[in-house]
């Protein structure tokens, strides 16, 4: 009984603290506006119209030694759990980048940032915008890859706990035909930072997936389209093999609604029994995203879940969504739209009430939204070095 009075006492004193923090720094929106991608024409989240016409694809298991799953107990980190920070991918979205990395490396804990960049150049070129704006230099590093999209969270290194050390899970991404460099940069991270590397033998696109601590991850059935011939229980135990997680399967969104028909376009865990769901109406994608959210979200609250709930929808071909947003230890990064001030403000009031120990940090995506992601797409989590070792 003392310990646990112990235990919330902490807790408590935790909270306060974050409470009375110092609020992280934020970039000069004018400043933002100043920034100039490199690419004029970056890839969308979707394939581009040339990859249509792509259609070989690599085989399933070429990331190199050891090939297999790990050969120990092995945990997926979640997302809300305490991480390093952040890796994204320099050279197109600069400009969100830079108002996420911002308060990223200036935040109470602040986080580290890697940065995949393309050479030498590039890297000056990237740590000359973010000092600018504001960002640790100390908190930046660079990864040298060739790349060739910034979406990294639906090919860039899941990592796991294998038996203790930080390893990577490694699928082939989805894209992969047209996008190879983007396909190679696991293999680029675990080479550069010396950790173990396995194939996990499917075609994937990371934001497709979502998990929380008690090992239970989301995907949809996206991924029994990319693998054809492979059935949904060969898929679950794959998971269940190379990252410890039981996964649930549920319907995809129309593609010609939300063009990648990941789930974290309209689903993001917050906290152990806490998740956000995005709220269609009913002339939505033929009702097809209600049907399914409804039924996701109906599906979570008999598992135990609190349910919150922002509004998605669809104008002019763009799926606008405020569930690929993003947590990283104390911050809650979301998005913003231009235009839809009413649809903004009740979201950053759900993540308040949701987070209220988090802090609440607005970023506009207006300018790539219409490329079919936000900001969950384009970082990968990197977790702590020292892992919980909790395996039950």
């Amino acid at each position: 009984m003392k310990n646990r009075v112990l235990s919330c006492l902490l807790v408590g004193i935790a909270i306060a603290a974050t409470a009375h923090a110092a609020p992280a720094r934020r970039a000069d929106p004018a400043y933002l506006a100043s920034i100039v991608d490199e690419e004029a024409d970056p890839l969308p989240r979707t394939r581009a119209a040339h990859e249509r016409r792509a259609v070989t694809r690599p085989p399933l298991a070429w990331s190199g030694a050891p090939t297999g799953a790990p050969p120990g107990p092995v945990r997926a980190q979640t997302e809300y759990e305490a991480s390093q920070g952040l890796m994204i991918r320099w050279g197109a979205m600069n400009s969100v980048h830079t108002a996420m990395v911002v308060p990223i490396t200036t935040a109470d804990p602040p986080a580290d940032v890697w940065i995949v960049v393309s050479g030498a150049a590039q890297e000056a070129s990237a740590r000359t915008v973010l000092t600018g704006a504001g960002a640790d230099p100390a908190r930046l590093h660079f990864i040298t890859a060739e790349s060739d999209s910034a979406w990294i969270r639906d090919y860039g290194p899941r990592f796991i706990d294998d038996a203790g050390r930080r390893s990577i899970s490694d699928h082939v991404y989805n894209y992969a035909a047209g996008r190879p460099n983007d396909d190679r940069v696991p293999q680029a991270v675990a080479a550069q930072w010396h950790e173990a590397i396995y194939d996990l033998p499917l075609y994937h696109g990371g934001g497709n997936f979502h998990l929380f601590r008690n090992r239970e991850a989301f995907m949809t059935r996206l991924i029994v389209d990319d693998n054809p011939g492979v059935g949904e229980q060969q898929i679950k135990d794959s998971y269940a093999l190379h990252q410890g997680l039981d996964v649930t399967l549920t319907d995809p969104f129309p593609s010609w609604y939300d063009g990648t028909q990941h789930i974290d376009m309209w689903m993001l865990p917050l906290a152990d029994e806490k998740v956000l769901i995005g709220q269609y109406g009913p002339n939505e994608g033929g009702g097809v995203p209600k049907t399914v959210t409804d039924a996701t979200a109906a599906l979570m609250q008999s598992r135990g879940y609190t349910v919150y709930r922002t509004t998605g929808w669809n104008s002019g071909g763009t799926h606008y969504t405020y569930t690929n947003s993003m947590i990283l230890n104390q911050l809650a990064l979301v998005c913003q739209f231009n235009g839809y001030p009413t649809e903004n403000a009740a979201a950053i009031a759900t993540f308040e009430s949701a987070l209220p120990e988090h802090e609440i940090v607005p970023i506009d995506c207006t300018g790539i939204i219409g490329l079919a992601g936000a900001i969950h797409c384009i970082v990968m989590h990197v977790p702590d070095l020292v892992f919980r070792n909790d395996y039950d």
